[in-house]
C-alpha cells in the first residue's frame, strides 16, 4: 500500500511539473499613451490600465479599445494602489493631504462612463486599501468597517498592516488576525486572495513570497521576489530585481507555480521589467520598466 501511495504521489508531481508557460504576445504600450508611466493597473476585463508618476502623483488611464487617454486626477499620491470594482467601471484611489504636517488620506470614487470623481471618505490617518466587492467596495478606516452604498460581501478579503506583522481576513462581518510567522516578520507587503477564495500570497519580509490559507497556515514558500500577484489559482507573477545598494541592476517578471514551486522567467532581466498587474478574466500581465515604459504579456499555460 505505501509503494502504491508513493507512485501515485510521484505521478501527481510529475503531471504538475509538466505545465508549460509560454509568452505568446509581448508588446508595448508606452507610444500608445505618449509618456512614461509607472505602476499600471489592470481592470479585471482587460480592457484598460490606470497608471501613475514615480512618485505616485496623479493618475490616468488607457482604454485599449478606443485607445483614449484620460486624467483622472492630479493630486499628490492618488497613484499609490488604486483599486478597480470588480466589473471595470469604477476606480478607487486615496489622494493624500498634509494636516499639520501629518499624512492624511481620503477615498475617492471614479467613474469612467460618467468621467466624474466623487468623494467617499474625508482626509483620515488611518485609510486601508480598500477591498473591490460585488456592487462597491468596502474599507477600513480608523479601525471601522465602512461599506460603499449597494455594496454587498459575498466572500472574504483580506489586507495587510505594515509594521505590525498581520495580515487580516475579513467577511464583512468579523476579522480575523493571521501572524504566520509570528514576531519573526515585521510586515507583510502586496497581500491578496486568490481568484477561488481559498488562499493568500503575500510578501513577507525576511522570508519571501508565502502562499497561505485562510487560517494563517503556510502552504508554500516560492522565494525572495517582489509585487507578487495571482495569476488565476495556482500561478503567482512577480518581479526579481538586483541591486548594487544604490541602484537597480536587473529586474524580470517571472511566474511561480504554487504546486511545485517552479520558477518561469517572462522577461529578460535587463528589460528592468517591474510592477506586474494581472486581469482576472483574461490573464494579461501589464508592468512597467525602470526607465517608465509599459508593456503587456499574453500567456499560454498547458500540461
Amino acid at each position: 500500500m505505501k509503494l502504491n501511495l508513493t507512485i501515485v504521489l510521484l505521478a501527481c508531481v510529475a503531471t504538475l511539473s509538466a505545465q508549460t508557460v509560454e509568452v505568446t504576445n509581448h508588446y508595448e504600450i508606452t507610444p500608445l499613451t505618449g509618456q512614461s508611466a509607472f505602476f499600471p493597473i489592470i481592470s479585471p476585463d482587460g480592457s484598460k490600465i490606470v497608471y501613475t508618476t514615480q512618485s505616485f502623483t496623479g493618475l490616468k488611464s488607457y482604454d485599449l479599445t478606443t485607445g483614449e487617454t484620460q486624467v483622472i486626477t492630479t493630486a499628490e499620491g492618488a497613484g499609490f494602489d488604486p483599486v478597480f470594482s470588480l466589473d471595470g467601471s469604477t476606480l478607487y484611489y486615496r489622494p493624500q493631504t498634509r494636516i499639520e504636517g501629518k499624512v492624511h488620506r481620503a477615498l475617492t470614487e471614479f467613474n469612467f462612463k460618467a468621467k466624474s470623481a466623487k468623494q467617499l471618505i474625508a482626509p483620515s490617518r488611518d485609510l486601508k486599501r480598500p477591498a473591490a466587492i460585488a456592487g462597491g467596495m468596502e474599507v477600513v478606516a480608523d479601525s471601522k468597517l465602512i461599506k460603499s452604498t449597494g455594496a454587498k460581501i459575498e466572500g472574504n478579503y483580506v489586507y495587510s498592516i505594515a509594521k505590525e506583522g498581520k495580515i487580516v481576513v475579513c467577511d464583512g462581518k468579523s476579522t480575523r488576525v493571521l501572524r504566520p510567522y509570528g514576531n519573526q516578520v515585521e510586515s507583510y507587503l502586496w497581500t491578496s486572495l486568490s481568484p477561488d477564495g481559498n488562499k493568500i500570497a503575500t510578501y513577507a519580509i525576511g522570508k519571501g513570497v508565502v502562499v497561505l490559507d485562510l487560517n494563517g497556515n503556510i502552504l508554500a514558500e516560492l522565494g525572495n521576489f517582489d509585487a507578487p500577484v495571482w495569476y488565476g489559482n495556482d500561478f503567482v507573477a512577480a518581479m526579481k530585481a538586483t541591486d548594487d545598494g544604490h541602484q537597480y541592476t536587473s529586474s524580470k517578471i517571472v511566474l511561480l507555480n504554487r504546486n511545485t514551486k517552479q520558477v518561469h522567467d517572462l522577461t529578460s532581466p535587463d528589460e528592468m521589467g517591474m510592477n506586474p498587474s494581472v486581469s482576472a478574466e483574461t490573464g494579461k500581465i501589464v508592468y512597467n520598466t525602470l526607465d517608465g515604459k509599459i508593456f503587456m504579456l499574453e500567456l499560454s499555460i498547458t500540461k
